[in-house]
C-alpha cells in the first residue's frame, strides 16, 4: 500500500503493489550527467537522509537520473521508481525537481523494520500554473516569524506565488506614494530572500486608488502622481521583484469631473494606471508578470465596466476575480466560463477563504475549500488563497486549498481535512474532531445547523445536551495540546465551554437575564447556532437584544440557494 495518500495527491499513478526492500537506509547515487543550468540546485540536499544515503558506490544501490524536457508542464514532473535500481525524474524546471525529490522522499514506508520503495511510475501536474498565497485581509499582519515559516509550508503543500498585500500596511495602501523605510524595507528583503530560497515565485502589490484622506488618493491624469507611483516600484525593483499587482479593490471609484472628461468611465481610467505601470515595468523587468485587481472583482459576466477593460487593458495583464461574491458559496464552471469570456484576459482566482476579516473577530473557519469546478484550471491561470489573521489556524484551511488547485479533478474536501487536521498531529485530530464539527458552519457549509435546529424544535434536552458534553470534552483535550493553532484558539475554545453551562442552566429553567447578556458580551463566537435557536424559541431576549447581541455578530448571512444564481 502507497503511504501518505500519494495516489490521492497526485495527477497520474501507476503501481502493481511491488517494492524494493531494505534492512537500513536506502543507498542512492547521483549519475554522473550533466544538468542543464536551469535544474541546478543542491538536488542531494533534497533527499531525506532518515531514509536514504547518499554513497559513491554500494552494492543495490540505486541511481538518480535526472533529464530535462521542456513538453513537461511548469512545475511538473515524471518520477519513475523502476525494478532496475534507477530512479528517473523528468522536468521542465528546477521546482518540479524540487517537488519530485519530496515525493520521492514521501514515496518511502516502514515496516517492521524494512525500508519499502515502491516500483512506481508518477505523471504529475498541476491544475493551475500560479498556486499560492495573497496576503490581502483587513486586520493585523501576520509577524516576520509567521511570514518567513509561511515559505517552508508552501513549498511542502507545492504553493508556488506569494503575494504581499495586507491592507494594514500602510505603505502598500494609504502611503503607497511613500518608500518603504529602512526597517520595513529590510523585512521585505528577508522575504524576499526567504521566498527565493524555496523558488518560490514574490509578487509585490501596492495599491494606490485607496487614501486617507481621499484627496490624496491617486489621480488619474496626474503625471506626477504617476513618477511618484513609479519611484515607489523602483525600491521594489531594486530588491529584485519581478512579479507585481496592482489592486484597485474596495475604493470608491467614482472619477473627479476631469477625469470624467478625459475618460468617460471608471473602467478606461483603471486600464490607463495599470497599461502605465505594465509598459514603465517591462522595460525594466525582461519576464514580468502582472495582474490587476478590478473594483468590482466580484458578480458572474460581463458588466460595462467590465467590458471596457477587456476592450482597454493590455492582453499581458491578468485580472482578479472571486466568484458571484466576495466569498463564494460556490466558484461554477459556467460562472469561470462567462466571466472569463467577459474579460477576455487570463484571470487569477483570488479565494476569499479562510479570510475571516469580515467577521470583525468573531469567526475562524477550520474546514476544507469545497464547492469550487473541478475543471477550474480551464478558464484561471491562478488561484490564490485569502487567509486569515491568525496564521496556524488558516493552514488547515489552506493545505486542503493547495491540494485543490494542484489537483482539481481527484480533490475530495473529507480526505484533504483528514490530511490537514493530521498535519498538526495525530493528537490534535483525534482531540479536535468533535469542536470541528461543532464550529463547521461557514459561507461554504451549513454544517449541522439543520440538525441543531430540529433538537431545538423537538425539545430534545438530552440529545442537546450530550451534543455539548462531547464538544466540551473535546475542548478540554485540545487546551492540553501544545500547538500554536491551540494558542491562537484559545478565546473561542474557552466560549464553548461557557456556552455548554449556558446551555444547560436554560434547558434546566435556570438561567438568570444578566447572566445571560454577560456571555454574550464575548464577542468569540462558534459556528454551531443552537444557542441562537434555543434563546429565539424560549424569547429570552428582546428582539432588540438578539439583533444587537447575535444576529449583527454574526453579520449577514450571505448564503444563497443555487436557484438564485443565473
Amino acid at each position: 500500500m502507497l503511504p501518505t495518500n500519494i495516489d490521492y495527491l497526485c495527477k497520474n499513478v501507476y503501481f502493481l503493489n511491488d517494492f524494493s526492500e531494505y534492512s537500513s537506509r536506502i543507498p542512492v547515487h547521483l549519475a554522473n550527467k550533466k544538468i542543464p543550468a536551469c535544474l541546478h540546485s543542491d538536488l542531494l540536499g533534497l533527499l531525506d537522509d532518515k531514509f536514504f544515503e547518499v554513497v559513491d558506490y554500494k552494492e543495490d544501490m540505486y541511481t538518480i537520473q535526472i533529464d530535462f524536457d521542456k513538453s513537461i508542464i511548469a512545475d511538473g514532473y515524471s518520477l519513475k521508481i523502476g525494478n532496475n535500481r534507477v530512479i528517473s525524474i523528468v522536468v521542465s524546471q528546477a521546482r518540479g525537481l524540487r517537488y519530485a525529490f519530496r515525493l520521492l522522499n514521501d514515496s518511502v514506508s516502514l515496516s517492521e523494520g524494512k525500508y519499502l520503495l515502491p516500483i512506481i511510475l508518477i505523471e504529475d501536474e498541476p491544475a493551475f500554473f500560479s498556486r499560492g498565497i495573497i496576503e490581502g485581509y483587513y486586520g493585523e499582519p501576520w509577524t516576520l516569524s509567521e511570514r518567513i515559516d509561511m515559505f517552508d509550508f508552501m513549498d511542502k503543500v507545492r504553493l508556488n506565488t506569494y503575494m504581499y498585500a495586507p491592507k494594514s500596511d500602510v505603505y502598500h495602501r494609504e502611503k503607497w506614494f511613500e518608500l518603504y523605510p529602512e526597517d520595513k524595507f529590510c523585512e521585505l528583503i528577508q522575504l524576499k530572500a526567504r521566498a527565493d530560497n524555496f523558488l518560490i515565485d514574490f509578487c509585490y502589490c501596492i495599491s494606490p486608488g485607496h487614501a486617507v484622506p481621499p484627496e490624496i488618493g491617486f489621480d488619474y491624469s496626474s503625471e506626477k502622481d504617476f513618477e511618484r507611483l513609479y519611484r515607489k516600484l523602483d525600491q521594489l525593483i531594486d530588491l529584485g521583484i519581478t512579479q507585481f499587482g496592482l489592486l484597485l479593490d474596495d475604493i470608491d471609484y467614482k472619477l473627479s469631473p476631469e477625469n470624467i472628461a478625459r475618460f468617460l468611465r471608471p473602467g478606461i481610467a483603471h486600464a490607463h494606471i495599470c497599461n502605465k505601470v505594465f509598459t514603465y515595468l517591462r522595460c525594466q523587468i525582461e519576464k514580468l508578470k502582472f495582474v490587476m485587481c478590478p473594483t468590482e472583482y466580484h458578480q458572474i459576466g460581463d458588466t460595462e465596466y467590465r467590458t471596457d477593460l477587456k476592450n482597454h487593458l493590455l492582453q499581458d495583464i491578468a485580472v482578479f476575480w472571486t466568484g458571484d461574491n466576495v466569498c463564494s458559496e460556490a466558484i461554477t464552471s459556467r460562472d469561470a466560463f462567462l466571466t472569463k469570456r467577459a474579460y477576455q484576459k487570463d484571470m487569477y482566482i483570488w479565494d476569499n477563504f479562510p479570510v475571516s476579516d469580515f467577521t470583525y473577530g468573531v469567526r475562524e473557519f477550520i474546514a476544507p475549500i469545497r464547492n469550487r469546478a473541478s475543471d477550474l484550471g480551464k478558464f484561471a491561470t491562478g488561484y490564490m488563497i485569502n487567509p486569515s489573521i491568525n496564521y496556524h489556524i488558516s493552514k488547515v484551511a489552506m493545505i486542503t486549498m493547495a491540494h485543490y488547485c494542484w489537483n482539481t479533478e481527484k480533490y475530495n474536501p473529507e480526505i484533504s481535512f483528514a490530511i490537514a487536521l493530521k498535519s498538526v498531529g495525530e493528537d490534535f485530530y483525534e482531540a479536535s474532531l468533535a469542536y470541528i464539527e461543532y464550529n463547521y458552519p461557514s459561507v461554504l457549509s451549513f454544517g449541522r445547523l439543520w440538525w441543531e435546529k430540529d433538537l431545538v424544535n423537538r425539545d430534545a434536552y438530552p440529545e442537546i445536551k450530550a451534543y455539548f458534553k462531547k464538544t466540551v470534552h473535546s475542548v478540554k483535550k485540545m487546551l492540553k495540546l501544545k500547538y500554536p493553532i491551540i494558542d491562537e484558539l484559545r478565546p473561542w475554545l474557552k466560549r464553548a465551554i461557557q456556552e455548554e453551562v449556558i446551555v444547560n442552566k436554560i434547558l434546566d429553567d435556570k438561567i438568570d437575564k444578566e447572566e445571560l447578556v454577560s456571555f454574550l458580551s464575548n464577542i468569540k463566537f462558534s459556528g454551531s447556532e443552537l444557542l441562537d435557536y434555543l434563546l429565539l424559541k424560549r424569547k429570552l431576549l428582546t428582539e432588540s437584544e438578539f439583533d444587537t447581541l447575535i444576529k449583527k455578530r454574526r453579520g449577514p448571512q450571505w448564503y444563497r440557494v443555487f436557484e438564485e444564481k443565473k
